[in-house]
């Protein structure tokens, strides 16, 4: 035979009368190489480079200028294009105000610049029942420059200071109105409806630059759009502009950036090594189910590959014939996974626009990554089929002409060297997990507290190699844990001890699918654990606004347009809400205070010797006895030590009779001493744990009190009109604040876990059962000719397809179980929290559903085959 001619022919013919299972095999290829293209021509659409990022970025100017408050800037090479460039040494006082300044006279002559949109801060509106925020973006929208840089929908952008465009998102909720009134009353004629191409759907309003709605920053850095003359040259004309304090950024630079300037770091490598594992292990399975199908196919033209040694094949031919199939079922699965992928993106444009909320205004194609998406899709369909193509070749020759094939007929035995991986793999997880629990509880010692986090590069590294070995075992070990597991045959009913003893015989195909199950469900699994311990973390570092059931409402003083105390306010919420009682906290102020030349108030704190040094200690908050008295045993040995005039102080240990020193926050210089008692760490409550605690009486004797919020015990939960009304009066939907616990956000999760489990269990089950029944239909024949009902079939496809389910499944659980113990680590959540519910339904229902699409979607009749020796 010729070495590849002959083979071609039969793998294409055999391609073409088992279309099902070639079908099913570009399927498993074909769908991982769509998701993986699909995602990769989406958000690299999202976030473009090159060419399309210089028009998203700078329209159709030749440069960006920033213009800054110093006489000279530095510029750190690769870090151009992001962030404001920095002063140079020696030069960090300001010289200029960026806004007012003309940069014009600087550039060469024929130059032509405009201000280029950018964030110029939160700007609040009026609504016809409330008010709103809305991100204002200030620029020349209206210049030529400028286009491209943000999309026009209707109108046209803002050119006058009394105009302004507005995003979709704004528009629904102002109503339809040709005006927009600000917080203070100054109406804004709406002259276009526009979005930006990044952050499309958030709540945006355009205008110029001179416009009122938000307070401009006068050391802000202004960027400009420059058309320069064709004789400029930006490489030349750039140093000389940093030397006045300008910094220039050339189209060029932008659509060909220089690299980073200090090269990949070692905490770069964490996420491409994250990610190379589930590359990996996505692979693993493709292979897993994908050679599965192959091993069945094998098996049955064992006949015809029986001819091919008759005519004077070698093995190597009965393995080329096998590898051929492989790489035509790569072929068609990549080729179809890139066709529908096209189809799929081109199609449904605004769909993929919505989801990464961005305006593609050109595709991108990683051209780079697809055909390495495509060289492993066909490189998976090659891998599946070379254990199948080995055992093909090895066939006897006799053998292969009567159609017979060996099963597995010897004892399993579990190697010595796939234990000693998976005990050093948990080995390797634990250890893992034990340091990166050391470096968090060491981070949260540190000023950040509870929002610190810990990710060190080198125990998650151990963790990724401890998971992998741990795999990598455990598929080793399938085939003869199946083996094991058919020793349990003898207790359950005739078709149970069928399938596990048919899957004990037939190990090459139900290792491997079983396998392939086990990753899976891991997978998901693994989410499970991961979001329970982030929810017990939560739970855990959940601090209160108040006693549950109370409703709270905060004031901003001396904030321009923010909520402020006013008595009638209050009466009205009483007339509102069911109100048992209220409660008044306060701010201590000085007699005299004044607001300093930020606006800022200072109000009165206490330090201890402990904290005093380089600390502003806590800040004092009057509060009525009674109330605290509320808060259990902490609250009423609280409450009495208030009503003695002494201040609380939380979590501080003091000595007996130590006194506080008392400040103005914004200065260390001492005013007075005052008696203070702590009684070790207060309730999980805001204003317990962040600020010293005095009664209404002794800080009257300290200053005056301005009430910072207050609090409503109510006599049960608001209705929804009563929290309607609340909204109307105070113009804003999150002014009151209902202290109901900490809420778990685990039910619609579990959904999610559930559905994702199931579908990937089915999926490997559905391969594993048909090819099962593909395979035995001559035993199945047997069966029918001894008298077995016709129902038997029904049976024995759902006792396959629960003992491969449940196998699968329990296994799936123990390794995502390795990556829960990691979560429970990383998180810092406060025991190891296994979400029983979630993973009682992987391994109970999970198995027990697919049993049972089985039974119901399996024949019971089916055509009768002669059964040869």
């Amino acid at each position: 035979m010729g070495q590849w001619g002959p083979p071609l022919r039969i793998a294409r013919r055999t391609a073409r009368r088992s279309l099902g299972r070639t079908l099913l095999v570009a399927a498993l290829i074909g769908l991982p190489v769509l998701a993986a293209t699909w995602l990769g021509i989406v958000l690299k659409s999202a976030h473009p480079s090159g060419e399309t990022l210089a028009n998203n970025t700078i329209g159709r100017a030749d440069a960006r200028l920033d213009v800054t408050q110093y006489d000279k800037v530095q510029v750190v090479p690769g870090q151009e294009i992001y962030g404001e460039p920095p002063p140079a040494d020696g030069h960090d006082k300001a010289v200029r105000t960026p806004g007012t300044f003309d940069p014009l006279p600087l550039l060469p002559p024929g130059s032509k610049i405009a201000r280029q949109l950018v964030d110029g801060g939160m700007a609040e509106l009026r609504t016809p029942d409330s008010r709103t925020s809305a991100t204002l973006i200030v620029g020349d929208g209206a210049s030529p420059l400028a286009a491209g840089t943000v999309k026009v929908d209707k109108g046209r952008m803002p050119a006058k200071a009394d105009e302004v465009a507005i995003s979709p998102a704004l528009a629904e909720k102002l109503g339809s109105t040709g005006t927009v009134v600000s917080a203070d009353g100054t109406k804004y004629t709406v002259v276009g409806i526009a979005r930006m191409l990044l952050g499309q759907s958030l709540p945006t309003v355009f205008g110029t630059p001179d416009i009122a709605l938000a307070e401009p920053d006068p050391t802000r850095t202004v960027s400009y759009l420059v058309d320069l003359p064709d004789s400029a040259d930006p490489g030349r004309l750039g140093p000389k502009l940093v030397d006045q304090g300008l910094f220039l950024l050339p189209r060029a630079t932008i659509i060909d950036p220089p690299p980073a300037p200090y090269g990949t770091s070692a905490a770069d490598i964490g996420p491409y090594a994250a990610m190379a594992l589930v590359i990996g292990f996505g692979i693993l399975e493709i292979v897993l189910l994908a050679g599965t199908a192959f091993a069945v196919g094998a098996r049955r033209q064992t006949r015809e590959l029986g001819l091919v040694m008759a005519a004077g094949g070698t093995p190597g031919d009965v393995r080329r014939i096998v590898l051929v199939q492989g790489l035509f079922a790569g072929l068609v699965g990549v080729l179809g996974g890139l066709v529908v992928a096209g189809a799929a993106v081109f199609s449904a444009k605004p769909l993929w626009e919505a989801m990464t909320d961005s305006i593609f205004t050109a595709w991108q194609i990683p051209w780079g990554t697809t055909a390495g998406i495509a060289v492993l899709g066909v490189g998976a369909g090659l891998a599946a089929a070379v254990v199948p193509a080995i055992s093909a070749g090895r066939q006897a020759p006799m053998a292969a002409l009567a159609g017979r094939f060996a099963v597995t007929a010897k004892a399993a035995r579990i190697r010595v060297v796939a234990v000693v991986l998976l005990v050093g793999g948990l080995v390797c997880v634990f250890a893992g997990s034990a340091q990166i629990a050391a470096a968090l509880k060491s981070a949260r010692n540190s000023q950040l507290g509870t929002q610190a986090t810990a990710t060190p590069n080198g125990p998650i590294a151990l963790v990724l190699v401890g998971i992998t070995a741990a795999v990598i075992a455990l598929v080793w070990m399938l085939p003869s844990l199946v083996a094991k597991a058919a020793g349990l045959a003898r207790v359950l009913p005739l078709s149970g001890r069928m399938a596990l003893r048919d899957a004990s015989r037939h190990r090459h195909r139900t290792g491997p699918a079983t396998a392939a199950i086990m990753m899976a469900v891991a997978g998901t699994a693994a989410v499970a654990f991961a979001a329970a311990n982030s929810i017990a973390a939560d739970e855990a570092n959940y601090v209160a606004v108040s006693k549950h059931g109370n409703a709270v409402l905060r004031f901003d003083n001396g904030v321009p347009g923010a909520q402020a105390y006013r008595p009638e306010l209050i009466t009205s919420l009483d007339g509102i809400l069911p109100v048992r009682q209220q409660y008044e906290l306060g701010d201590v102020l000085l007699p005299n205070a004044k607001a300093n030349q930020y606006g800022y108030t200072p109000v009165l704190a206490v330090a201890t010797p402990q904290n005093f040094e380089g600390s502003n200690g806590f800040a004092l908050l009057s509060v009525d006895p009674a109330f605290v008295a509320k808060f259990g045993a902490y609250g009423e040995q609280a409450a009495a030590a208030l009503r003695d005039g002494k201040v609380v102080l939380p979590g501080v240990p003091l000595k007996a009779g130590q006194k506080v020193a008392l400040h103005n926050d914004d200065s260390d210089r001492m005013l007075k001493n005052l008696d203070a008692v702590s009684f070790g760490t207060p309730p999980a409550v805001h204003f317990l744990r962040d600020t010293a605690l005095i009664s209404p009486a002794a800080a009257r004797q300290l200053g005056t009190i301005r009430v910072s919020e207050v609090h409503f015990e109510l006599t049960r939960d608001p209705s929804k009109d009563q929290l309607a009304a609340v909204s109307r009066l105070l113009g804003t939907d999150d002014g009151l604040k209902v202290e109901k616990g900490y809420q778990n956000p685990g039910r619609l999760f579990l959904i999610g876990v559930l559905a994702a489990a199931t579908v990937v269990t089915l999926l490997g089950v559905a391969i594993s059962v048909s090819l099962s029944a593909a395979e035995g239909r001559a035993d199945l024949a047997t069966l029918a000719a001894i008298g077995a009902p016709p129902r038997r079939r029904r049976s024995l496809a759902a006792a396959q397809a629960w003992v491969l389910g449940q196998l699968g499944c329990v296994l799936g659980v123990g390794v995502g179980a390795l990556y829960g113990f990691t979560a429970h680590a990383a998180f810092g959540s406060p025991r190891f929290t296994v979400p029983w519910a979630e993973l009682g339904g992987i391994v109970v229902a999970v198995p027990l559903f697919a049993g049972l699409l089985a039974w119901l979607l399996t024949r019971s009749r089916l055509p009768m085959v002669s059964r040869v020796d």
